[in-house]
C-alpha cells in the first residue's frame, strides 16, 4: 500500500519561509497567472474537477497538480483557502483552483484536496508559491 499525502500533509510543505506572508489570493492567482496558469477549474457536486477551457469533468486523481498555495485570512486565521495550480490530463490547459480546506471546508473541496496528485517537484512553478514569490535561487537578485 503506499503512503499517500494527507491534506494536512500537502498544505505542511507549503512553508512560510519561501512565501510571502502578506500574499493576497488575487497576489497569488496573478502570480500563477504570470508563470503560465492562466485558466481555472471548478469543483463539481460529485468532487470531481471541471476545465473550463474543455469542459472536461476529470477525477482529481488524475490532475497533475504543480504548486499549492496556502492562504489565511489576515483578520480571520480560520478564513483558510488552498490556491492549486494544475494541468489539465484532456486538454493541457494549465490553471488555478481556489480550495477551502480546514473545518470550514466542504465535504467537495476536502475530497479533492485529498485525490490531487502530487507533482510539485517540477519546474512549472514553484512548488509551494505562485511565480515570483520564491526567495530562493530563482528570486532575483540585486
Amino acid at each position: 500500500m503506499t503512503n499517500k499525502p494527507t491534506p494536512s500533509d500537502l498544505l505542511n510543505e507549503a512553508g512560510d519561509d519561501l512565501t510571502s506572508a502578506d500574499a493576497t489570493i488575487t497576489d497569488v492567482l496573478e502570480g500563477y497567472a504570470q508563470g503560465g496558469f492562466s485558466s481555472s477549474f471548478v469543483v463539481t457536486d460529485e468532487a470531481a474537477l471541471e476545465c473550463v477551457e474543455c469542459n472536461t469533468v476529470s477525477s482529481a486523481a488524475v490532475v497533475k497538480m504543480s504548486s499549492l498555495r496556502r492562504l489565511e485570512g489576515e483578520s480571520d486565521p480560520a478564513d483558510m483557502v488552498a490556491v492549486v495550480a494544475l494541468t489539465c490530463p484532456a486538454c493541457g490547459s494549465r490553471g488555478t483552483l481556489v480550495l477551502g480546506f480546514g473545518p470550514m471546508a466542504t465535504e467537495q473541496d476536502s475530497d479533492v484536496l485529498k485525490a490531487l496528485r502530487d507533482h510539485r517537484g517540477d519546474t512549472k512553478a514553484p512548488g509551494n508559491s505562485a511565480h515570483g514569490e520564491t526567495t530562493g535561487d530563482d528570486a532575483p537578485r540585486d
